[in-house]
């Protein structure tokens, strides 16, 4: 017998997200599900109906539960019809990033071992993909002629079955895919709704680029919860008077992003108090938020919108803790504000290096575990096998923890405080970004002798990453970003390179880091 789903009415069953979007979709089939910017809107009736047309075009082409299907496109409400058409016969889906160049996207493609290809548009991703076999179709495609009906499929799929793949920075230099399974998503949503009080009367913020893991947020805590999504695309986001206003024209009540993006809203003044009129939450996370940034929108909305700091790895379906900001987290400047507390059915430990509890108030590396710890890299065993690990407090017990690498403490009251990290993880305008893996690309230049990867922030709330190199030839910092361009995606690429004889070592004979830092930030 399948496990009862929290949601789901007594006698009824529900172990799978299939089924789950087929319940909201049958009890509010006449609301708006999907808003596009230009006022239209799709039903979670019509959504229903497209997503099992597209997941029976899906099963027409060999696709099927355990395959898996890239994605290359912009948000519109085919894309989110094929989204949930995979979920609904089992097959797992990942978005690439638009902006990825041919060789970081062959590594993706590589490991997500795509049976097909959706896309909309002739890119370099694309002519990659093609290069590697892999069969494409527009996203266009015609499904008209397939018929509405739930699948008999959906029934066959587990809630232990990979429900999406999400690439993210990594250390060696290859990105890897966090592979999340569909129970790890039922508990999200669920948590979701409880925590923020997500009801079928609000609309959210689909501001998030899909191949970004804050739109598991937009999507899930609004499409498995009856609520509407307003979708607003990449060339939306980047005009703030005019994010501001679409935010406002959709009625949208929960926003979500990461600081960055709040930051160039109230830095532009898109945002005064009258500003996000039905707003009664904005969510961020992703990244840190200065209190002297915060303060700034604090003071135009927070008397009558709750703000909430939220805090969560890819690896563990987007967000697991949540904190309520207070006048009092404001006035005070020094720190950032609290993690809180994690989902009620997660548990988390602090260890130190030799995988002990560090002591009450100390800081240790947070080590997460519970139902939205997600299933590990997809097709990779070895950097799994690093990052999701038994709990070593407890090895009579056979239970999995992930290790975020991050550093935290506890306080007295029980909330956690973020420290900083074990690694060279930075996060840049809410993205993951593993410092190793731009080194990698800049060692992939032929002309490069030795190189390191910094970031700077000059003032609280802005940040760049600088990269800096020793060359066996005359070099231009021109040069090394345009030969980056080829390697990187546009969120990695150093805002500055600087050209040395020789970078600074260490006693170990290992490139200083802090040197570094030191030398580019003084030029």
């Amino acid at each position: 017998m399948a496990p009862t789903h929290p949601s789901a009415p007594p006698g009824t069953y529900v172990y799978n997200l299939g089924f789950l979007f087929e319940r909201v979709a049958a009890t509010h089939g006449s609301r708006r599900a999907l808003r596009s910017r230009d006022g239209s809107a799709v039903s979670y009736a019509d959504l229903a109906a497209e997503s099992a047309r597209c997941a029976r075009w899906l099963l027409s082409q060999g696709i099927a539960r355990g395959s898996v299907v890239a994605i290359l496109a912009d948000k519109s409400p085919r894309i989110y019809a094929w989204m949930l058409g995979c979920l609904r016969i089992g097959a797992a889906y990942t978005i690439l990033d638009p902006g990825s160049p041919g060789a970081r996207a062959e590594k993706m493609l590589t490991t997500a071992q795509p049976s097909l290809l959706l896309h909309d548009r002739t890119s370099e991703v694309l002519a990659v993909a093609q290069r590697l076999g892999i069969a494409t179709v527009g996203v266009q495609v015609d499904v008209a002629s397939l018929s509405p009906a739930p699948l008999a499929e959906t029934a066959d799929v587990l809630g232990s079955d990979v429900a999406y793949v999400m690439f993210t920075s990594g250390s060696t230099g290859t990105p890897k895919g966090a592979a999340m399974s569909h129970q790890n998503l039922l508990n999200f949503r669920r948590w979701a709704a409880d925590q923020f009080s997500i009801t079928p009367d609000d609309v959210l913020t689909g501001a998030n680029p899909l191949h970004f893991d804050n739109s598991v947020f937009d999507t899930y805590a609004s499409l498995l919860n009856g609520a509407g999504l307003a979708l607003f695309g990449t060339d939306d986001v980047r005009d703030a008077a005019k994010l501001a206003s679409l935010v406002d024209a959709a009625g949208c009540t929960v926003w979500f992003s990461v600081p960055s993006l709040l930051i160039y809203l109230t830095t532009t003044k898109a945002v005064t108090t009258n500003s996000f009129r039905s707003t009664r939450a904005i969510v961020f996370g992703g990244e840190g938020y200065p209190k002297s940034e915060l303060a700034k929108l604090w003071s135009l909305l927070g008397s009558r919108v709750a703000f909430w700091n939220v805090y969560g790895p890819t690896e563990c379906t987007c967000i697991c803790s949540a904190y309520r900001i207070t006048d009092a987290d404001v006035a005070e400047r020094t720190a950032l504000a609290p993690l809180g507390k994690l989902a009620p059915n997660f548990s988390y430990v602090l260890l130190n290096d030799e995988n002990v509890a560090v002591k009450p108030g100390d800081a240790g590396e947070l080590c997460l575990l519970g139902p939205q710890v997600g299933l590990g890299y997809f097709n990779d065993a070895e950097r799994t096998a690093a990052s999701f690990q038994p709990n070593p407090l407890r090895p009579q017990v056979t239970e999995r923890m992930y290790r975020t690498g991050d550093l935290a403490r506890e306080d007295a009251a029980g909330l956690l405080h973020f420290v900083g990290r074990k690694d060279n993880q930075i996060k840049h305008m809410g993205y993951r970004i593993e410092l190793e893996e731009i080194e990698a690309a800049l060692h992939r230049l032929g002309y490069v002798v030795q190189a390191a990867a910094v970031y700077l922030r000059p003032r609280p709330g802005f940040g760049t990453i600088v990269a800096a190199i020793a060359a066996d030839r005359a070099v231009t910092e021109v040069e090394v970003i345009s030969g980056l361009k080829e390697l990187l995606p546009p969120y990695m690429i150093p805002g500055r390179v600087a050209v040395m004889a020789a970078l600074p070592k260490n006693a170990n004979g290992k490139i200083d880091r802090k040197a570094v830092a030191a030398l580019v930030a003084e030029t």
